[in-house]
């Protein structure tokens, strides 16, 4: 399951097994979790599917045409429900804007190592004040066999910074709190579920190959 997936997924109020597991591995979902529930809210709402009558419009139309323009109108119920109605869909558009993806800051080709030959894939990336997005999209990379996970690095020399590990690279989202601009290395490594959180050197995936 990609995040794309997973979002659909959590808006129609599915919380099975598989999305579960994503939302562990998952840090860029975990972090929109707040705002996707929000969503799912505003979605169950009955006003927003219920669709008004064809000559609603004309007739509110009429009515305001028809008002003096020192009168205030009263307020009645119908207008209330459409004012009701309208914030709703407005909320659902912001809730839109948070979910949906804005253009990346950069993206770099990610290419492969002889341990995943046909593995070919790109990262995106989005800076923020308080570090940085990734997305990492690869195809030909099977999904890590049982009891490894692949993990994300940025390195500067020796110093490797983990964003976080995943078992399929096919669409997967992380966030970490450094910037590319200080560890320019991409990688991925297969790593055993252990207690080592160094890097394993099983490297399938690199920017800057040896």
């Amino acid at each position: 399951m990609n995040c794309q997936d997973f979002r659909a997924s959590r808006l129609a109020g599915l919380e099975g097994e598989e999305e579960r597991r994503h939302l562990e591995q998952c840090a860029g979902c975990r972090s929109r979790l707040n705002a996707l529930d929000t969503g799912r809210g505003f979605l169950e709402e009955p006003a927003v599917w219920e669709e008004p009558p064809p000559e609603l419009g004309s007739r509110v139309t009429a009515l305001i045409t028809a008002l003096p323009h020192q009168d205030r109108p009263r307020r009645s119920w119908r207008l209330l429900g459409l004012v009701s109605a309208a914030a709703v869909i407005i909320a659902i558009v912001g809730i839109l804007m948070v979910v949906r993806t804005p253009s990346p800051d950069w993206e770099v080709a990610i290419p492969s190592t002889e341990r995943a030959p046909l593995a070919q894939g790109t990262i995106a990336g989005w800076n923020h004040d308080t570090g940085t997005r990734l997305r990492l999209r690869v195809d030909g990379l099977e999904p890590a066999p049982e009891g490894f996970v692949y993990e994300l690095w940025l390195s500067n020399e020796s110093l490797h910074v983990s964003a976080g590990t995943f078992t399929d690279a096919t669409d997967v989202e992380m966030t970490t709190g450094v910037a590319r601009s200080d560890y320019p290395r991409l990688w991925v490594t297969l790593e055993p579920l252990d207690d080592d959180e160094s890097p394993s050197g099983d490297t399938v995936l690199d920017t800057h190959p040896h």
